[in-house]
């Protein structure tokens, strides 16, 4: 299909040709991967919103609830796990069997983690449906499909690694793309027909499912995913979850705080409907992190000369700030437009909607030097991010509403600005240190 970049395509590699052509012909590349991803992330948006305006508040309130700790579930079971991925995958990816031992360490370790955030994680679950007004059968029934796709996620998220770091960007674009179709198909058949949260949670896994089989089948031609695990890969893999242990933890459930204070404290349930709602309009960074993470983190990951690191960092630091930016103010001069999306019920949300895109905008940001940062693993010292959103949270709590949707998404935005400030000295910090690898 010449709709996708071929997938023998390399990009951001180095090779003989002028560097004028070799700019033009990166950008080109880089162009083209970005229309499908908008594309593919318009098909997904349309998938979110037809949930937004078919579900009733309170079921859109349960999904909203379930896959935000699905997101908890996923962080947790992948502390520094993804991290070694990166930064040992940058160096070993052309081996294949090396690669396999490495994608087979990172599944055994993942799998561990997973079991141990279930424990966590499910009856704090169980605890904010039965909160907004699910019953005891409904709860159980949805953390039984959250927990089904949560076991497929592991192993997409794994997998995943392997055409990124090959950059097989056309490959990335297909299975993206055939996804996004068939989430979008099974919810224009099923759910107006079936208005519940735990038939729009089993359809997110029945994407996971196929996104596993098209991923594995992929790594299986190029990498040995017979290859025994490597006890050095899983020593740098544990000392790296060792490290970013404490600072995981409390960074997952800091992503989702928004619905862990509303779910607990608004007067009603409808508050978590909103802010689900809300998010879906956030949805618009996702194309961007796609980038990020299938393009330009692996490019990033893989140099090794300094004054090159330098220019790729500020260029993609400096094209999510332009990006952010530009979408904070469309959100401000136009905010019935992005509202009128997501239908009556929700068009009241303007302080909302930009307190929320700010939250969205601000996030972006910090994402973004961390996944930079930790594809050369300068992580050393993200633990004070801990103490510093704490000590920033605890001076807000006397001047804020937890029950108001406003006044937590103004204390969510707020505690966002330390990583993003602990995470420019940590890309500071790491600049200053870094020595390109020998050979």
């Amino acid at each position: 299909m010449s709709f996708f970049v071929p997938v023998s395509t390399p990009v951001l590699d180095e090779g003989s040709v002028p560097i004028i052509r070799r700019a033009f012909d990166h950008a080109r590349r880089i162009g083209s991967y970005a229309m499908v991803q908008v594309i593919g992330q318009i098909i997904a948006f349309s998938s979110g919103i037809l949930l937004v305006r078919w579900l009733p508040q309170s079921e859109y309130a349960f999904f909203t609830i379930a896959n935000s700790m699905q997101a908890t579930l996923m962080l947790l079971a992948d502390i520094g796990v993804s991290v070694g991925l990166i930064s040992i995958g940058g160096r070993v990816w052309q081996d294949r069997h090396r690669f396999g031992e490495l994608i087979n360490t990172g599944l055994a370790v993942r799998k561990k983690l997973a079991a141990v955030a279930v424990v966590i994680v499910a009856p704090i679950l169980y605890a904010m449906l039965t909160r907004n007004g699910a019953s005891s059968i409904y709860t159980v029934l949805l953390i039984g499909v959250v927990l089904a796709g949560f076991s497929i996620q592991i192993s997409v998220d794994i997998f995943s690694v392997v055409p990124r770091l090959r950059s097989d960007i056309g490959r990335i674009q297909k299975i993206d793309f055939t996804c996004a179709i068939v989430r979008l198909l099974l919810i224009l058949g099923l759910v107006y027909l079936f208005a519940t949260a735990g038939l729009a949670v089993a359809i997110a896994s029945a994407t996971f499912l196929l996104q596993y089989f098209l991923l594995r089948s992929y790594a299986a031609k190029v990498v040995d995913l017979k290859a025994g695990e490597n006890a050095e890969d899983r020593h740098e893999i544990v000392r790296l979850i060792k490290s970013l242990a404490a600072n995981t933890v409390f960074y997952c459930f800091q992503g989702q705080i928004t619905v862990f204070l509303i779910s607990f404290f608004a007067r009603r349930a409808a508050s978590v409907a909103e802010v689900g709602a809300l998010g879906r309009l956030a949805m618009i960074f996702t194309v961007l992190t796609n980038l990020l993470i299938n393009i330009f983190v692996p490019a990033f990951a893989r140099c090794q000369e300094k004054r090159k690191l330098c220019y790729l960092y500020a260029a993609i630091a400096g094209g999510v700030t332009l990006f952010s930016a530009v979408v904070l103010g469309g959100a401000a001069l136009f905010p019935d437009q992005f509202l009128f999306v997501l239908g009556n019920r929700y068009t009241h949300l303007h302080r909302e909607l930009l307190l929320m895109i700010g939250v969205a905008v601000t996030t972006a940001l910090s994402g973004t030097l961390w996944l930079l940062n930790a594809s050369k693993a300068w992580i050393t010292g993200a633990w004070l991010y801990i103490p510093l959103t704490f000590a920033t949270q605890i001076a807000l709590i006397p001047f804020t509403d937890f029950s108001s949707v406003a006044g937590v998404l103004i204390f969510n935005l707020i505690s966002a600005t330390p990583s993003l400030l602990l995470n420019l000295a940590l890309s500071y910090r790491g600049f200053r240190s870094f020595a390109p690898a020998a050979g």
